[in-house]
């Protein structure tokens, strides 16, 4: 019984000893159950838009889809700066952009929508800029975001076999968000988009969506289609 409680103890000291090696010494980049991993997580499983003020800020600071995602997944979340509460949770980020360079910024995510925004030049949830004019998705997972009723639709090219991932195409390709006219916090947000589809050299399609984000996918609940006739 002696031998059995001394290996139980032994075993305890060295189970702590890592747990302190995971969290502490690794920054959380070693546990995925971890909270500020947990958030990260949560975060790229959603899509990050860029407006025009963003969109200098990465061309300034040469970020690439590939250095922003290694900055969310390698860099530190400071709960006592962020907003944990409400619909729009603002999550205070740190981290290295290179070798020399260090960023603060602010992460918006919103539970029951697919958009994700940062705030590349405030730290401070008192400062929080959110997306204005028009923004890009810029940073995604790969998969198809769309779900909706594509019988009803008139898309030109795309039937419903093929819809999800062509007009996933589309989306990524040139969509954009109207963030005047959506709604991202609150009990029922929606999300306007446009997406344009030239499907013959002088003629295009404009599509027109409301949509919400339900069961990880973007799903379409209005759309509108503009045909449009171009000299181009």
């Amino acid at each position: 019984m002696d031998n059995f409680f001394r290996r139980l103890k032994y075993y305890g000291i060295g189970f702590g000893i890592g747990l302190i090696f995971v969290v502490f010494l690794f920054q959380q980049k070693g546990c995925s159950w971890t909270p500020g991993n947990r958030v990260k997580s949560a975060i790229l499983e959603r899509i990050i838009f860029v407006d025009s003020l963003d969109a200098a800020y990465l061309k300034t600071n040469h970020l690439t889809k590939k250095s922003l995602r290694a900055f969310i997944e390698n860099g530190t979340v400071s709960f006592l700066k962020s907003k944990r509460n409400g619909s729009e949770r603002l999550y205070h980020f740190h981290g290295k952009l290179s070798r020399v360079k260090s960023l603060d910024c602010l992460i918006a995510y919103r539970e029951k929508s697919v958009v994700v925004d940062i705030d590349f030049e405030h730290a401070n949830i008192k400062q929080y800029i959110p997306l204005r004019g028009y923004a890009k998705p810029f940073l995604h997972k790969k998969k198809n975001w769309f779900s909706g009723k594509w019988e009803l639709y008139n898309l030109k090219g795309i039937v419903a076999s093929n819809a999800p991932e062509k007009f996933t195409s589309l989306f990524l390709k040139n969509g954009i968000l109207d963030c005047a006219k959506s709604t991202l916090s609150g009990d029922k947000p929606s999300a306007y988009f446009i997406i344009k589809n030239r499907y013959t050299k002088d003629l295009e399609q404009e599509y027109l969506l409301k949509t919400i984000w339900y069961q990880e996918k973007i799903e379409i609940k209005d759309l509108s289609v503009i045909d449009i006739k171009s000299n181009i």
